[in-house]
């Protein structure tokens, strides 16, 4: 009975993913309008790249949510790729899309914004899909 109890616990704790987990497939790059401007409104490009072997779903979209932090005023806090792809013929994205970000800083220094980006993904090999929520912080610098 113990055996049965620890090996239920064993198998829970893999499916959890405490002390392991998906890898993380799609990777954020972040770029602004070069130097960004003090007290006028300026843009942040979100590109993704994608670890070989995955796809990322168009349907629900890729998400990123924000969380305002002094200093940086952003238009919007939840922002979503289009789910059109001219390239796809399925339900997966041919050319990952990027995200803008419109912001404005109220002083010059350097800002880490906390969020959330949130995709669906699928192995190519074993159609193995899963949804994926990872913590990111978006560096943003204004002289």
């Amino acid at each position: 009975m113990l055996n049965m109890i620890l090996g239920s616990l064993l198998v829970l704790t893999q499916l959890t993913g405490i002390g392991s987990g998906l890898p993380q497939v799609l990777t954020p790059a972040y770029k602004t309008t070069t130097p960004v401007a003090t007290g006028k409104k300026n843009e942040l490009t979100v590109s993704f790249s994608l670890t070989k072997g995955f796809a990322i779903n168009r349907t629900p979209p890729i998400s990123l949510k924000l969380t305002a932090v002094p200093g940086v005023k952003l238009d919007k806090t939840d922002v979503s790729s289009s789910p059109d792809d001219p390239k796809a013929k399925d339900e997966y994205y041919v050319d990952l899309p990027s995200l803008k970000v419109p912001f404005t800083v109220s002083k010059p220094g350097k800002y880490e914004v906390p969020g959330k980006l949130i995709y669906f993904f699928c192995s190519k090999t074993d159609g193995f899909c899963s949804r994926q929520v990872i913590d990111v912080k978006v560096p943003i610098e204004s002289k």
